[in-house]
């Protein structure tokens, strides 16, 4: 379940008047969001298996494998791991606590995330099922499901991953987002050298929809795949092409491969430069 990737980006509908201002539709925005919070539950179950909160901690790190938390004083930032390995179905709980935390990579998270998994990340026919639980991020709730299916080697011999999310989140305003989406991830480089999670790189293609309960929505689709490195933490090329209800289509571009937490933002003919 190595990965860390964004199937969008942190920049909302555009005028030609003002660079900066904002649709009120702000479909990018919330894509961006969504995709990022439900990658990111990935990202930290990855790295609760080890034990190893790199990014995603704020206090100090708590592991169980009974469920029983010994040793380390409770504050409360401090993330308690809870591992169980018995059974068929293996289940890894993070436990942020019920107040906000401020981590690491400047986010403030709360609620708990639930991991279940069939088998080994790397085996085909491998489930992985993150189940978020009064979860916040940036006071952002975050509801559903995100599923996360081996299916083995495409024809290039590189593993691939079916990746759907069914989701419900709840912006700060209270306004409700209902959001789909089906992917699919490929292993482009890295599968080889398992114990060095960053060299790990992967191509994104895959749609979204999305339904705001105040009304509108957007489609999502990856027109060249979007390509991840790890070690970079963002998207480095590749299209995507977001097209609100009512409004123009919004395409986004990655750039030419360089880390450079670079994009730009086409609409109607007008392109922005985003970093």
């Amino acid at each position: 379940m190595k990965k860390l990737l964004y199937l969008a980006i942190v920049a909302t509908s555009l005028t030609s008047c003002l660079k900066n201002r904002f649709d009120k539709d702000q479909s990018a925005e919330v894509n961006y969001k969504i995709e990022t919070a439900f990658d990111e539950m990935t990202n930290i179950s990855d790295q609760a298996v080890t034990g190893n909160m790199v990014y995603y901690k704020s206090g100090k790190i708590i592991v169980s494998k009974t469920g029983h938390v010994s040793g380390i004083e409770k504050t409360d930032c401090n993330v308690i791991i809870t591992i169980d390995t018995i059974g068929t179905t293996k289940t890894v709980t993070v436990d942020y606590g019920t107040s906000n935390c401020l981590c690491n990579d400047g986010k403030t998270r709360r609620g708990k995330i639930v991991t279940t998994f069939t088998g080994p990340y790397i085996a085909q026919g491998t489930v992985i099922t993150h189940t978020p639980v009064d979860y916040y991020v940036n006071d952002i709730k975050y509801e559903g499901t995100k599923t996360v299916q081996n299916m083995g080697l495409n024809s290039n011999n590189q593993p691939y991953f079916n990746v759907q999310i069914n989701g419900t989140v709840t912006l700060t305003s209270g306004e409700v987002v209902t959001y789909t989406s089906t992917r699919v991830r490929t292993w482009t480089t890295g599968f080889t050298t398992l114990g060095n999670r960053f060299d790990d790189e992967y191509d994104i293609t895959g749609t979204a929809v999305a339904t705001f309960s105040n009304g509108g929505g957007y489609n999502g689709q990856t027109t060249n795949p979007v390509h991840v490195k790890v070690g970079c933490g963002f998207p480095v090329s590749g299209t995507i092409e977001l097209t609100p209800s009512n409004k123009p289509v919004r395409t986004v571009d990655y750039g030419n491969g360089t880390c450079d937490y670079t994009f730009t933002v086409t609409v109607n003919g007008h392109t922005f430069t985003f970093n």
